[in-house]
């Protein structure tokens, strides 16, 4: 039955040898892969502290424009407020009209 046990040895140390050079070129593009992930999850990691430090950024920028909106909201005249601010005056204005006509009067009446 065995007519070459002598090749068969070769031959299954040949296999050997081609199975464990695939192996071992498996394991160097499992490392690779490995490695090319890492670099990806580090990378992520700096991006989204990044993105987080923009978003703080920018929350703290927001707050501060609405706090100068308020500011201006509180300091602010509307239309409503300069009409009665007139309304006011020329009221001011016409009580001092009519004062200084009844005075005018008056001094006339006592020269007579």
């Amino acid at each position: 039955m065995n007519d070459n046990p002598g090749g068969v040895d070769v031959a299954l140390a040949a296999l050997r040898g081609i199975v464990e050079t695939g192996f071992a070129r498996l394991d160097g593009q499992i490392a690779l892969v490995i490695q090319r992930l890492d670099h990806v999850d580090a990378r992520h990691a700096d991006l989204v502290r990044r993105v987080e430090e923009d978003r703080a950024t920018a929350a703290a920028g927001t707050r501060a424009v609405e706090e100068r909106l308020d500011a201006l909201e509180r300091q602010t005249v509307t239309r409503a407020d300069l009409a009665e601010r007139d309304r006011r005056q020329l009221t001011i204005i016409g009580l001092m009209f009519a004062g200084a006509t009844a005075l005018i009067a008056l001094i006339s009446f006592l020269v007579r």
